[in-house]
């Protein structure tokens, strides 16, 4: 039997996500009969193949289904000072929030088996390769500078602020990024986008 399941990172903690299996979270901002979608998925499994996230899945995601909210049993809180006659007794209930999972979306991720990832196999000879790079060099003096393709420029940037840049039909490279090492961030996006609205 092929198994089927995702690890998805919510409130702080990663859970564990398979096709209607019951999950007790942390609570959420939903009402029952709801449905809530996370977006943040670490690993997956799919036909016996391994997708591995970096450091999450693109486009990824698991959609579940407010169930019911409630507390967990109470437990007891104690706090005492000795010699100085400090006693504080409390008990504390937390909130939780049942969830049942509805569907699992790998998005474009690939399988990737890791044992068949480790076990590439590693040039021996160094000759062949100067060769290449040779043959390489005299393709590339023949070919005209007019056929080259410019490169396309990479952004560090995340999945819902590109999502958003798209639809606004936003220049990326106009855009400030202010997350960690220059990443473009969904605010960053938004600020442009009213920049240019109020241009």
């Amino acid at each position: 039997m092929k198994t089927m399941y995702a690890i998805f990172e919510a409130k702080g903690k990663q859970w564990r996500a398979e096709p209607d299996a019951t999950l007790r979270m942390p609570t959420l901002d939903a009402e029952p009969g709801d449905r809530v979608t996370f977006d943040h998925v670490l690993l997956a499994e799919r036909d016996d193949q391994i997708i591995v996230g970096r450091p999450s899945l693109d486009g990824a995601a698991v959609a579940a289904e407010v169930i019911r909210h409630g507390r967990d049993d109470k437990i007891i809180v104690y706090k005492m000072k000795k010699r100085k006659g400090y006693r504080r007794k409390q008990g504390h209930r937390q909130g939780f929030t049942e969830v049942r999972v509805l569907d699992i979306d790998f998005g474009k991720s690939k399988s990737v088996a890791p044992k068949t990832e480790a076990a590439k196999p590693k040039p021996k000879k160094a000759a062949p390769k100067a060769k290449a790079k040779t043959e390489v060099a005299a393709v590339v003096e023949e070919t005209p500078v007019a056929a080259e393709k410019p490169p396309v420029a990479e952004f560090d940037i995340t999945n819902s602020a590109r999502e958003l840049a798209e639809e606004a039909g936003l220049d990326l490279a106009t855009v400030e990024g202010t997350g960690k090492e220059g990443r473009i961030l969904k605010s960053d996006v938004q600020k442009a986008i009213k920049n240019r609205g109020e241009a």
